[in-house]
């Protein structure tokens, strides 16, 4: 996997899950989170499947307006082509626990955690989970 820094889409992976998404929009979104939101601590969460749920989560931020200080281009036109956004609540908690899986429990946490980027890494996503802790899910 080709990594150029500690940002949600700082990868090959997340931008090739990016154009995927500029394809499949929200049924992307879903796929890559409900599984891994449904996961138990127990299962392995590998390095692809937790790039792919980071981009995920950033593509969530940014439909609920809480965006990343930088996005991808491809994200912009997106948000820009389908504005207003009705945000589903699934997608925000979902979102959230998948997010704090990846923090903790996956390979790409274990693998940044050997590097001298480890703080910058969990920076970057505590970060995503802030943004996505002020998106207002509606009570039912």
């Amino acid at each position: 996997m080709g990594v150029w820094g500690v940002g949600s889409f700082e990868n090959d992976i997340a931008l090739d899950w990016l154009f995927d998404f500029g394809e499949n929009d929200f049924r992307l979104i879903d796929r890559t989170l409900a599984g891994v939101a449904a996961m138990l601590n127990t299962d392995d969460l590998d390095v692809d499947e937790a790039s792919e749920v980071l981009a995920a989560a950033e593509c969530v931020a940014a439909a609920g307006s809480y965006p990343a200080a930088t996005i991808p281009d491809e994200l912009q036109e997106w948000l820009n082509a389908n504005f207003p956004i009705i945000l589903k609540p699934d997608y925000v908690i979902m979102a959230r626990k998948a997010v704090q899986r990846v923090k903790t429990n996956s390979e790409l946490q274990a693998l940044w955690d050997e590097t001298d980027e480890s703080e910058a890494w969990h920076t970057a996503v505590t970060d995503l989970q802030i943004r996505l802790a002020q998106i207002a899910i509606p009570d039912s």
